[in-house]
């Protein structure tokens, strides 16, 4: 077999791994997130509120987290970028349901 031909085999082989940790991936993190969902409350965020308000008002019922872990709990579970949140966004919150 000549250089190039090994070279196209370790390519694809390369690729067809990429492609199936992906996938294994992409399973394990919906899974993880689907049983988050049925453990944790999910509120519909209100205008005018915030993450900092929002943990305010039930950082109380998790006492185990500070403000700003609350707050670092809720965007890292939400997938959010930034601490921007938008009204009838539904948010899951590290509250017990």
């Amino acid at each position: 077999m000549n250089s190039n031909a090994r070279k196209s085999t370790r390519g694809i082989s390369f690729i067809i791994l990429f492609v199936i940790m992906s996938v294994v991936l992409f399973f394990t993190l919906t899974n993880t997130v689907a049983a988050d969902q049925n453990k944790y409350k999910t509120i519909t965020v209100n205008s005018g509120d915030s993450l900092w308000s929002i943990a305010e008002n039930y950082q109380k019922e998790n006492q185990n987290l500070s403000k700003q872990a609350f707050v670092h709990w809720v965007e890292s579970k939400n997938g959010l970028i930034s601490a921007h949140i938008v009204p009838n966004q539904k948010l899951m919150i590290p509250v017990q349901k």
